[in-house]
């Protein structure tokens, strides 16, 4: 539950029961009740707009000034080499020093940088792969040295105006320059956030999952039992000495996620948890929303820890209520610089492309944002470090930011809208799964006889017997939640996934009407598209069959049943520290080469989801015969297995 996709992607879950909506206040004493089916529909199209508060010249700001790679198109080929068996460079990983020596901008050029700027009175530094510089200052510093005003700072053609004149920085300085990014982050008459109070709350139609947990005794075992993890334990492996990362926008309470582990028989060893504070760009953005102690972040440490029971988790906070391109970059950059961890997953980004489109065409995201993110990824793969992410949980359909209107977004759903910084071609993207249950809810029984792709349309056949029910109860009109999967119209199709059956093909069922409203009984739809294909794996998310988490004050006693495809990602970054922490393994780095040469051999260690009824994130179904479909990717993995055959 709860995971940060985008500003405003909708807590998935369906609610039963009566809708608790206040009137609004009228002029005279007398109140006017509210039409709910009016208000889920402006819930659903339109959010009102958070606005950057105007800096003041002795406020601190960070911002990135990313340097050009040496021979960025060398760099990437390199990064696929190093993870694609039978290559020369097969798990020959570089460190970041390393990367400096082969592609990155030369100490002398990174020191003649934090030189100068220091001469401006700024603090800058740098990584050591060089290829991004980290700057902190004053706002009359930053103002003076780029010659511009931090308040209305917009994009130019040259990478480091934003403002009306260009800086004087030296030419040697200058023409390393491949962006800069969160200078502009602060134009409160451009840049701007949706309001996250659009979000719904879960509340509800869930399966019986005692039983199951009280077999076991612990709550991991849900995944652990159903994806063959407890053979990787029967062979010794704990996770020990590997240190697992989780990017996040929020801190945890030590003393929630230490009790989770003990529930869970993991090590409570208090050093095995740390935080690394992240430079923020965002401090302006609403002080009162950053999370000290959220949610998603713990429920991320909680089972990242409890699936590798012996090794570390560090969380790289940036401390900010909001993700910006900045705080992604900053994050990701500060785990490749430790070079600690051995997998890293998130469950946020920044929102969906046309949030990003609008940013551009203001003048205030830079040109290169979906480029710059493969440019960091890109820095994991050649270091050996697995990436993982979310793939969201707002089923095929996701927001699209259509136009800004005074303080208001307005916003749709679309097949056709994907998120850069979650589908680029160098992360391994996790979607979500239901596991078999049965309940009975109005006098309807829902039955999911088999693992399926997560899709609340399991749920029609309530709503065809009983069609008054969205009347009653319209919130559930945005609340049609699903694993996220499909097409990304940022990023062709990475190599790796061409030649796969299934991809570029799909197979769908259109059980959302145009007005979001339950259909039924579509038709089969076939067809063909092109773009980075996603998720890439899957296992079990839906909150009808998903994991208690432990955070003091959810509830009386503390545990609270979640789910979302965030609270899976960060599993799999446990099972890498497991394997990785085999003897004599060395770090199984990108997952993606190797993953889809496994998919068509015949010790496959995937179980494709190929269904095309009773199969769906809501419009993706499955593809028979095929490796690959949109809703669930290569489909769920037995792990055991995949250790054996993943070199």
């Amino acid at each position: 539950m709860g995971e940060i996709r985008n500003c405003i992607d909708v807590f998935a879950g369906l609610l039963f029961g009566a809708v608790n909506v206040q009137p609004a206040a009228a002029k005279s004493k007398q109140k006017t009740p509210t039409n709910p089916i009016s208000k889920a529909f402006t819930d659903m199209t339109s959010t009102n707009i958070i606005k950057a508060q105007k800096l003041g010249k002795n406020d601190d700001v960070t911002f990135d000034i990313v340097l050009k790679p040496r021979n960025e198109q060398a760099m990437y080929q390199q990064a696929l080499a190093v993870n694609t068996p039978g290559n020369a460079d097969f798990k020959d990983y570089l460190t970041p020093a390393g990367i400096r020596e082969k592609f990155g901008q030369s100490t002398t050029i990174t020191n003649d940088w934090k030189s100068y700027l220091k001469q401006h009175h700024l603090q800058a530094d740098a990584m050591d792969n060089g290829l991004l510089l980290v700057v902190d200052g004053k706002v009359k510093n930053i103002n003076k040295t780029f010659r511009m005003d931090l308040n209305k700072a917009t994009y130019h053609a040259n990478p480091l105006q934003f403002g009306k004149a260009k800086p004087k920085i030296p030419g040697r300085l200058s023409k390393t320059v491949y962006t800069v990014v969160g200078m502009a982050d602060h134009n409160s008459s451009r840049y701007f956030f949706p309001n996250t109070k659009v979000q719904l709350a879960m509340n509800g139609a869930q399966a019986d999952t005692t039983t199951h947990f009280a077999k076991k005794g612990g709550y991991t075992s849900r995944f652990t039992d159903r994806y063959n993890v407890d053979s990787l334990y029967g062979q010794g492996a704990t996770g020990k000495g590997q240190s697992i990362g989780l990017i996040g926008l929020g801190g945890v309470q030590r003393s929630n996620v230490l009790h989770f582990w003990n529930h869970e028989g993991a090590s409570t060893n208090p050093s095995r948890l740390s935080v690394k504070q992240v430079p923020s760009d965002m401090v302006v953005y609403a002080k009162q929303l950053i999370q000290s102690n959220s949610m998603e972040t713990t429920m991320d440490a909680e089972y990242a820890g409890s699936v590798a029971p012996q090794a570390n988790v560090r969380i790289y906070w940036s401390e900010s209520a909001f993700p910006t391109l900045v705080n992604a970059i900053n994050s990701y950059s500060t785990a490749f610089n430790e070079n600690r961890v051995s997998a890293l997953s998130s469950s946020w980004a920044l929102g969906p492309n046309s949030y990003m489109q609008l940013l551009k065409q203001r003048k205030v995201l830079t040109p290169k944002y979906a480029d710059l993110y493969n440019l960091v990824y890109a820095q994991g793969a050649l270091q050996g470090i697995s990436l993982f992410t979310a793939s969201g949980d707002t089923g095929a359909a996701k927001y699209a930011f259509k136009s800004v209107h005074g303080n208001q977004v307005l916003v749709d759903r679309t097949i056709n809208e994907s998120d850069p910084g979650d589908t680029s071609p160098w992360l391994t993207s996790v979607g979500g799964t239901t596991l078999p249950f049965k309940q009975t809810n109005y006098g309807v029984t829902v039955n999911v006889e088999k693992e399926r792709a997560w899709g609340y349309d399991y749920f029609w056949p309530i709503f065809e017997s009983h069609p008054s029910l969205v009347q009653k109860t319209p919130s559930m009109l945005s609340q049609t939640g699903g694993s996220t999967g499909g097409f990304s119209g940022v990023y062709p199709t990475p190599d790796y996934q061409k030649t796969i059956p299934g991809v570029n093909t799909f197979a769908a069922r259109q059980y959302l009407s145009n007005l979001n409203q339950p259909a039924f009984n579509p038709a089969l739809l076939t067809g063909t598209a092109t773009g980075r294909n996603y998720p890439d794996v899957s296992a079990d998310a839906d909150p009808s069959t998903g994991y208690m988490i432990y955070q003091k004050g959810l509830s009386k006693s503390g545990w609270k049943l979640s789910g979302g495809t965030s609270i899976v990602a960060p599993q799999f970054a446990g099972v890498t520290a497991l394997i990785n922490s085999e003897p004599g393994r060395t770090r199984m780095g990108f997952w993606n080469p190797q993953l889809y040469r496994l998919a068509t051999q015949s010790d496959t260690p995937f179980h494709p989801m190929n269904d095309t009824e009773n199969n769906s994130n809501l419009y993706f179904t499955g593809q028979p015969n095929t490796d690959y479909n949109q809703a669930t990717g290569l489909g769920t993995v037995d792990f055991g297995k995949l250790a054996q055959v993943y070199k």
